[in-house]
């Protein structure tokens, strides 16, 4: 009996020597009217959280949440949001400077190859650093439409996946007229061998991606939670990744999210790391305040 209990801790030892841990970093991002003031200074506040990030943890993975990228497209325009009273006269001096722009959307379109070509700047932050980012969320364009697309770029500078959000919001829908993006099953990515499988936030209220995603070992949800983060929003925060999780066999959960003010925009929210420990989850690790810039830190072993 002793020596198979010295055998048995030997594998373990071996286990723990041998597989990869995956060190991940979630970026609580604070956002305000200076964040996209310029592409200059939207680069100076994203490069800041991850130079953070690595200089303190080290980390495989940093994560930015939902919306992160959207609004450097509204930059071009910064210098009519200083002097007006509302976002309907910034879009009337908006489509007085250029009259192909009818609508959020049109303005979204317009500015979609800057965006993007801003978006590899993601790509050289992953390079300098040696780092796998996600870099939140954009509005990315086929000339016609648009969705609400989270980014991935691997350590190297490379675009390595991409996902659109399916459960669109009525924002989303209403105002900014975005398109869904398709039903099948986004699958996912490799680190560290590791699965990371993602939804985009009310992606995860869908039980379809339980049976989905129940081989991955990292299941994280980016946010961009538009309201005050009431009791009641806190309550709804548990009927999201918490519960896809109960119902599914993914040991590790991460919550990210955007806050600040924007406009006339407002976020708030809780990031946090969930484990499951048999058929709960429990939560381990939260953001001390739901309106402020943190960086949160966990290990998968």
């Amino acid at each position: 009996m002793k020596k198979a209990l010295i055998s048995l801790s030997l594998v373990f030892i071996i286990n723990i020597l041998f597989s990869e841990s995956l060190k991940v970093a979630a970026v609580q991002l604070e956002i305000s009217d200076l964040t996209y003031s310029s592409y200059e200074q939207f680069k100076i506040e994203m490069e800041s959280n991850v130079r953070e990030a690595v200089n303190t943890f080290a980390p495989d993975l940093i994560v930015f949440p939902e919306y992160a990228s959207v609004f450097p497209a509204v930059t071009p325009y910064f210098k009519y949001i200083g002097n007006s009273e509302s976002i309907e006269e910034i879009f009337m001096k908006i489509h007085n400077e250029n009259s192909r722009i009818n609508s959020l959307k049109d303005l979204f379109l317009e500015e979609a190859d800057n965006v993007n070509s801003l978006l590899n700047f993601w790509g050289e932050l992953a390079r300098k650093y040696s780092v796998t980012i996600l870099g939140g969320s954009y509005f990315a364009s086929d000339g016609e439409n648009l969705t609400n697309r989270l980014i991935v770029f691997g350590p190297t500078g490379e675009r390595i996946y991409e996902q659109d959000k399916y459960f669109l919001t009525e924002f989303e829908t209403d105002i900014i007229n975005l398109s869904s993006g398709s039903p099948l099953n986004p699958g996912g990515f490799k680190l560290m061998d590791k699965q990371i499988v993602l939804t985009i936030c009310r992606d995860t209220f869908l039980d379809r991606w339980e049976d989905m995603y129940d081989d991955a070992d990292l299941w994280i949800d980016i946010k961009a939670n538009g309201v005050e983060f009431t009791k009641d929003q806190r309550e709804l925060f548990t009927r999201a990744l918490p519960a896809r999780m109960k119902e599914s066999a993914v040991p590790y959960g991460a919550t990210v999210c955007l806050t600040g003010q924007f406009l006339e925009l407002l976020w708030e929210g809780e990031s946090s790391f969930v484990k499951k420990i048999g058929a709960d989850v429990h939560t381990f690790i939260t953001s001390r305040d739901i309106r402020s810039n943190e960086i949160l830190y966990f290990i998968i072993d």
